[in-house]
């Protein structure tokens, strides 16, 4: 049986990838934080995905919500019971600093809403949540994701890349779809992620998402040694976005694309050091 070789993530860019948008100043998985990223410069928007009860792709991060002082799973609800959730008024809630009136009608957006907006004029990171759960989400995002035309490109970056705490959800992915980029998420510390469990990330995985504050330069360099990417969670530290371009991360998730764009910039008009 011929061997299917997985897809490869750029090796000579730092990603800068907005943490469901540009969350820090707009409510996450909205159309506003997304533009506002792009604006700033994020290479990629990341879209936390889950399923409703009738099947509906939906970027929202959490698991469930709380309707009418009730808890609700996503998978549970419909898209229109899901909808009567308005993201943006809890956001305003919670940090009035940022808060606008505009925000208070916004709704939590279909995938299909995603691209219809945005079609292939950005690159896409997608998070497939709670998987078990929703029994075909991979079938039906990467019947999307054709039906768009975002699969098998040669754009500078990958159109599309698709991350999951989940390993058999990705390797679902990667019989479906082998061109897609695949990055297996960990939230576990990174010394613990043994010998055996990289060989086997090396059949399918372009890379690992790993909490920055573990993130140290052997790591870095373990994972290169495999042909794997690493793009650490979630950093909005100028500091810690220097450290990590200095130790040969990948790419970063951040609330804050404006301030990674300004600390990549300022790396990338350094000198080189002898």
């Amino acid at each position: 049986m011929k061997t299917v070789e997985r897809a490869s993530l750029p090796g000579n860019d730092f990603l800068i990838i907005a943490h469901r948008g540009a969350s820090a100043y707009a409510p996450d998985h909205t159309f506003p934080s997304y533009e506002l990223a792009v604006a700033m410069g994020a290479d990629y928007i990341e879209i936390d995905l889950h399923m409703t009860r009738d099947r509906q792709l939906v970027a929202f991060h959490d698991r469930s919500i709380i309707l009418e002082g009730e808890e609700h799973a996503i998978a549970n609800l419909t898209l229109k019971e899901l909808q009567n959730f308005l993201p943006g008024r809890i956001f305003n809630e919670q940090l009035p600093v940022m808060a606008s009136k505009s925000f208070e009608s916004l709704f939590v957006p279909t995938l299909e809403d995603i691209f219809l907006h945005f079609k292939d004029q950005v690159n896409y990171y997608i998070e497939i949540k709670s998987p078990t759960a929703t029994p075909g989400i991979e079938k039906e995002l990467i019947h999307q994701l054709e039906s768009y035309q975002l699969l098998n490109r040669s754009d500078r970056f990958p159109k599309v890349i698709i991350q999951s705490y989940n390993a058999d959800s990705l390797k679902k992915v990667f019989e479906l779809a082998p061109s897609i980029p695949l990055v297996k998420l960990y939230s576990q510390d990174t010394t613990s992620i043994s010998k055996g469990e990289i060989r086997d990330l090396e059949k399918y995985a372009s890379g690992v998402g790993v909490n920055h504050s573990l993130v140290t330069i052997d790591f870095v360099n373990r994972l290169h040694d495999k042909g794997l990417a690493i793009h650490p969670f979630v950093v909005n530290d100028a500091d810690d976005i220097q450290a990590l371009l200095n130790m040969g991360a990948d790419g970063i998730f951040t609330d804050k694309p404006d301030i990674a764009a300004k600390v990549k910039r300022s790396h990338l008009r350094e000198p080189t050091k002898p």
